[in-house]
């Protein structure tokens, strides 16, 4: 959604500038085709040999992926290694990491859907050592990165007890052709890979010790017990929490009318679980697409979601992508999506408060704005103090007294706008200027407003000790009429 259409080259990517050495590898070798010298072969080797290292030590899955990725590219004439896995759950198979990172240079990434005779012929292995014939149609279907050119795209099926897990797409600027010899390489290096890879992923999910409803569980009760190993075991979940994050919050709201008629269904209720259901799936699957090593754990109408900022720091980025995600629940799924962000988090530690933060702005940015796709506690201001009491505390005095009467002034007299005048200017500190302007009023008008102002109050709206109490009052009757 938020990343460009543009058709991009290869070479504009700047691959070799960002490929760096592994363990004192040499960098990108060119090692295919039928002749290989010996030093050729000794990089190879370790290669090789660096790799078995890898895939067998207990290093987390999203670090083994990238080191698959990494020295997959080294032992080949490549320019680019993609590594992806399929999602049990939705049938998608989803980029999990590149080398080099593609994440800074707009590439349209999406999660594919295989159909059943392609994904079968990728598990075909009646042929060990070959790698599959496809033809272009077959390829593009293959292709998760839609506004890359390429000259020759190699799939690399990742097949583990005769079922296909994923795939290693190796992309060239050349045209290549890989021998017998380069293919039984890859066959093996996938072989060795899938086998770890399956091997990771059943000492996770079997026993739930570490999925990610556990994982949220942990890291937020606060627990000092589980609290040195929840970096390894995000790791592990594919988020590299050594760098920093902010806590997402999503909730399905509401469902929306469809084309100017609400649901009349019996089974209503049901219809709602539904589309809720399906509008999560979607809404999980973007979120991975578009912020890979992205943490994600649902929760009835909920999805909970640790979010890399990456080198987005401000998260400004981020919050276009969630107000485009949102809105693009609303016009395809007819469905009112409501998200809160927290602030930043470089620690553990820092996890509870970032959930706190963003269950507060969801909970608030509904009410205080219910036409925010998406809220950021740190713009919560004034409402994050007055929620509760408005919420809690329906006792009324003199200032909500006030409040009420202009407000019922401006729903008996069309086009009246009192209370919008009397809160922009306490706002602005009685500045007749400033306000008239953004107003875009006279100052002789916004004068004759402060004055039908005065006569409906039985308080001095210009004594400094009123205004303060009468702007809160002003956010308390906002907030209690969106239904707090």
């Amino acid at each position: 959604m938020a990343t460009s259409v543009r058709e991009i080259l290869l070479s504009e990517l700047d691959l070799d500038s960002t490929a760096g050495n592994v363990s004192g590898l040499q960098s990108h070798t060119s090692l295919t085709g039928s002749t290989r010298t010996a030093d050729s072969l000794q990089t190879l080797y370790d290669i090789l040999r660096r790799l078995v290292s890898i895939l067998s030590c207990s290093q987390p899955l999203v670090e083994l992926l990238h080191s698959l990725a990494t020295l997959t590219r080294q032992a080949t004439l490549v320019d680019l290694c993609v590594v992806m896995l399929l999602d049990p759950d939705d049938g998608h198979v989803i980029m999990q990491t590149s080398f080099p990172d593609l994440r800074e240079h707009g590439v349209t990434v999406v999660p594919l859907e295989v159909d059943l005779p392609l994904w079968e012929k990728l598990c075909d292995i009646k042929m060990p050592g070959q790698l599959p014939v496809l033809n272009i149609h077959e390829r593009e279907q293959l292709n998760p990165l839609k506004n890359v050119q390429y000259e020759t795209l190699t799939v690399v099926p990742l097949i583990a007890q005769n079922d296909c897990i994923g795939l290693i797409n190796c992309y060239s600027s050349k045209c290549l052709d890989f021998s017998a010899e380069d293919q039984l390489l890859l066959s093996a290096i996938a072989m060795q890979a899938s086998l770890a890879i399956q091997n990771r992923l059943l000492q996770d999910t079997p026993s739930q010790v570490n999925s990610s409803k556990t994982f949220f569980d942990d890291l937020l009760s606060g627990k000092s017990d589980v609290g040195e190993s929840l970096r390894g075991r995000a790791g592990s979940l594919g988020c590299d929490l050594t760098t920093p994050h902010v806590m997402v919050m999503l909730a399905m709201a509401q469902l929306l009318e469809s084309n100017g008629q609400k649901e009349t269904s019996t089974n209503g209720e049901e219809n709602q679980v539904g589309t809720f259901g399906r509008s999560m799936k979607l809404t999980k699957r973007r979120l991975q697409s578009n912020y890979p090593g992205s943490l994600l754990d649902e929760r009835e109408n909920k999805l909970f979601c640790i979010v890399p900022l990456d080198r987005d720091i401000t998260g400004g980025g981020l919050k276009s992508w969630l107000d485009d995600l949102v809105r693009q629940a609303e016009s395809e799924q007819h469905i009112r999506i409501f998200a809160g962000v927290s602030s930043r988090c470089d620690d553990i530690a820092d996890y509870r408060r970032g959930f706190a933060e963003a269950e507060e702005a969801l909970q608030i940015g509904q009410y205080f704005n219910p036409h925010a796709r998406s809220t950021y506690f740190n713009d919560l201001g004034i409402y994050r103090y007055l929620y509760t009491f408005a919420s809690s505390n329906k006792l009324y005095d003199s200032y909500l007294d006030q409040i009420a009467a202009i407000a019922r002034y401006d729903k008996a007299h069309k086009r009246s706008e009192l209370l919008d005048t009397l809160e922009l200017y306490l706002e602005y500190g009685g500045n007749i200027k400033d306000t008239s302007e953004l107003l875009g009023v006279h100052r002789n008008t916004l004068t004759q407003r402060v004055e039908r102002l005065q006569s409906l109050c039985t308080v001095n709206i210009e004594q400094y000790c009123n205004r303060l109490p009468l702007l809160a009052a002003i956010k308390i009757h906002r907030l209690r009429a969106t239904g707090v």
